[in-house]
């Protein structure tokens, strides 16, 4: 049937709006029952009553969660005591971290206090070596602390060997803020908020302040804090007017990428380095110089423009090789300001009584039963205190450990007992150490001291290629490789002191590899070229005089056939050289001179001739000391006698390299790839070269250049001439081919015939 149209109500009390109105119409009209159109009515109906509801509890529950996330931050509990502590850092310190510094600073602790204060007040660098337990690192976290409080700092970083150490200093601060009762009452604007995450760090993201501004009293409402609370870093919050709003702190390893670190537009202002030093560092020296260069390079750039990062390193010295030395070390690092504490001060007068008090100390673990708590040294120490105690001076008198033991006793009475506890306990090395930052002098091998920086730096003024003045000699020496002729030339007064005019490499295959010719070919033909290279363009004097070769020896280690053919046709100017000795690229480990010549041995300075078939003459020399000699003249600065310079125009700076100097720098490193060191086993010093470098073949041809000169004649002022010749030779003292061995003992040199010229010896 058709609903009637009386039947249906239209008024608003029955729909709420028109489009209700007008849906009840379009039933009527498709037909449907008067039934069923009342039940459709009071089925909406139904629905907008649950909407409503709905509606007003995600209300009700916006106006709870907005009420909780909010924090009402209270006014600063004494403003007047908050302004006058941070005006005294001391003062400030002991107030607020009175639990953690619970007596006076001493006077050493002051002294490290002012020198990290006024690095980060005004910038710069500054390294502190105190003893291990002085609270250098906990005075550090908290200076940082104050400093971001008063809005000093805005981003601090916190930097120790490893990540994990690191993260222990920011979690030493953070703990300090959210526990901290004093702090709360005079910084509740950074506290208060802190505290309102309950340990929930994930309510900093929508966490809201409320309160009255610091700086001008006026009022703040529901204020996004925008702070982070985990992490390798935290962002305090951002309260309106507060000196601390979005100061960050944040940690890092050494070892990992702090290159550029930014966070929030905001750039570093401080870097503080906790105890750099790692296993590695302390006992490897490139480790350390590894770890040096991340300190000088990617952290001394994370300041802005116009600022420099502070940078404040806090360590313990262990070994004198390692970071924390260097750096402390006002000769080695000047910029860094050095600072080294000592526990021990002054030693005490009665240092005998002190050895008694150790013996008795560790003789009392070795008794059966064995005194634990060393009691008989420690009633040693009550009978003779005052005598033991004389002339002795300590830098904290409050580190010692005070506890009563069950006998009633205490456990150590002074700071001076404190330190030679440690002794008897790791030993005196460790104290040195740990406690006093002066690690002994290193007893294993010790280098020669040379430098690729100072063969640099010694320059004669002299142009490439000119013979200087009063120099009565020119030498060269060759050492030959598969693909490059390494040569260099020398100029010598009779005094050895030696000016290196030219040096380079000529190519064996100068016109790329040719199929006719194989590599023995290659490299006489390399070699005749590099004699007509230098009879083309002669070495002259400044007035244009030319000045021959007087010798040249070339390394016969490498093709030695080759070598000795191309000298036997060259003649006696250009002869073949090995070398002998424990450095690297020698024929044989031992050199053993004759101690007479022979029609076979000519016997020289650390060098003698050894006739080869068909009649050249092999130059045999001792490499280890002719290294060691080579090394000798360079650490012997000019004018001396016997001093070595390069070519060229020395800086007129001290600090910076003039052009001539940085383009030695390949020819200083290949000098300074073997290294002489010195080291003392079971009492006796033992000297060898240790190889830095397998990039040495300047320093061969060097070594050659510096055999030739001994070879005409150029001797040290103050050496002895050489001695007469020994009319008597005995075959069997002398091996018969030219890779022998013979005595290691003291040689007597003796001259060769008298030349014709300077360095053009007759016939042998």
């Amino acid at each position: 049937m058709q609903p009637q149209e009386k039947s249906v109500s239209t008024s608003p009390a029955t729909c709420s709006d028109q489009a209700a109105v007008e849906q009840v119409f379009e039933w009527i009209a498709k037909g449907h029952t008067e039934a069923d159109i009342v039940e459709a009515v009071h089925a909406q109906s139904a629905g907008r009553r649950q909407e409503t509801v709905r509606a007003r509890d995600v209300a009700r529950r916006r106006a709870a969660t907005a009420t909780t996330k909010d924090v009402s931050i209270p006014p600063c509990a004494d403003p007047v005591r908050r302004a006058d502590l941070e005006q005294d850092d001391a003062a400030w310190l002991r107030y607020y971290c009175h639990e953690l510094f619970t007596y006076d600073f001493t006077a050493q602790q002051v002294e490290m206090h002012h020198a990290i204060d006024h690095a980060i007040t005004y910038g710069g660098d500054q390294a502190i070596a105190a003893s291990r337990g002085e609270g250098k690192t906990k005075l550090f976290e908290r200076e940082t602390m104050k400093k971001t409080l008063q809005g000093v700092i805005g981003f601090a970083l916190l930097l120790a060997a490893t990540g994990s150490k690191a993260e222990d200093s920011l979690a030493s601060i953070k703990r300090e803020l959210e526990t901290n009762e004093r702090l709360l009452a005079d910084y509740p604007e950074v506290c208060f908020p802190i505290r309102a995450l309950e340990h929930t760090p994930n309510r900093a993201h929508y966490q809201t302040v409320s309160g009255r501004r610091i700086d001008t009293g006026e009022p703040y409402i529901r204020h996004p804090s925008r702070f982070k609370w985990c992490g390798q870093e935290v962002y305090l919050p951002d309260v309106p007017g507060a000196p601390a709003a979005g100061g960050i702190i944040a940690t890092r390893g050494l070892d990992a990428e702090v290159r550029g670190l930014n966070k929030r537009d905001r750039r570093v202002d401080l870097v503080g380095i906790d105890d750099p030093d790692t296993e590695e560092t302390v006992r490897s020296e490139d480790q350390a110089h590894k770890l040096m260069d991340r300190i000088d390079r990617a952290i001394a750039g994370l300041g802005g423009q116009r600022s420099h990062v502070a940078r404040v390193m806090l360590t313990t010295c262990q070994s004198r090789k390692s970071v924390s030395f260097i750096y402390t070390d006002r000769k080695q690092k000047p910029s860094w300001q050095g600072k080294r504490f000592r526990f021990l001060v002054k030693k005490p007068d009665r240092e005998d009584l002190w050895a008694e008090y150790l013996s008795l100390w560790r003789t009392g673990f070795e008794q059966t039963p064995p005194d634990e708590f060393a009691r008989k040294a420690h009633q040693f120490y009550l009978d003779h205190r005052e005598e033991m105690d004389a002339g002795a001076e300590v830098s904290n008198p409050n580190r010692h450990d005070a506890r009563h033991l069950e006998d009633g006793s205490q456990f150590e009475l002074s700071a001076l007992q404190h330190y030679y506890n440690v002794v008897a306990r790791l030993g005196q090395e460790a104290a040195d150490c740990e406690l006093d930052n002066n690690p002994p002098e290193e007893t294993g091998p010790q280098e020669s001291g040379i430098t690729a920086y100072r063969i640099q730096r010694q320059l004669s003024g002299f142009r490439r290629k000119i013979v200087p003045p009063g120099t009565i000699a020119l030498t060269q020496g060759i050492d030959c490789h598969k693909r490059l002729l390494y040569f260099v030339v020398r100029a010598w007064r009779a005094d050895a002191t030696a000016y290196t005019i030219d040096y380079g490499g000529a190519e064996v295959f100068a016109g790329g590899p040719r199929d006719d010719d194989g590599l023995d070919e290659a490299i006489k033909n390399a070699l005749a070229d590099r004699r007509d290279m230098v009879d083309a363009d002669p070495y002259t004097r400044e007035d244009g005089e030319i000045v021959p070769l007087d010798q040249t020896l070339i390394d016969a280690g490498y093709r030695t056939e080759a070598i000795y053919d191309y000298c036997r046709a060259a003649g006696l100017g250009f002869r073949p050289a090995m070398g002998f000795g424990k450095s690297a690229g020698c024929a044989s480990p031992n050199f053993r001179a004759p101690v007479r010549s022979s029609p076979d041995k000519r016997v020289g300075d650390r060098w003698f001739l050894a006739r080869q078939p068909k009649g050249v003459w092999l130059v045999c020399h001792h490499a280890d000391h002719w290294k060691a000699w080579e090394h000798d003249r360079w650490m012997s600065r000019p004018p001396k006698p016997g001093s070595m310079t390069l070519w060229g125009q020395p800086s007129n700076h001290p600090d910076q390299l003039s052009d001539d100097e940085k383009a030695h720098f390949n020819y200083a490193k290949h000098l300074t790839a073997e290294v002489e060191v010195e080291e003392v086993v079971k009492g006796i010093a033992k000297r060898y070269f240790e190889a830095k470098s397998d990039t040495n073949h300047y320093c061969d041809a060097s070594v050659l250049a510096d055999v030739a000169a001994s070879i005409v004649g150029v001797r040290l002022m103050g050496q002895p001439r050489p001695a007469a010749p020994t009319p008597e030779w005995s075959e069997e003292e002398t091996p018969a081919d030219d890779q022998a061995e013979s005595s290691q003992s003291e040689e007597h040199p003796v001259p060769l015939p008298p030349p014709t010229s300077l360095g053009r010896w007759e016939t042998l």
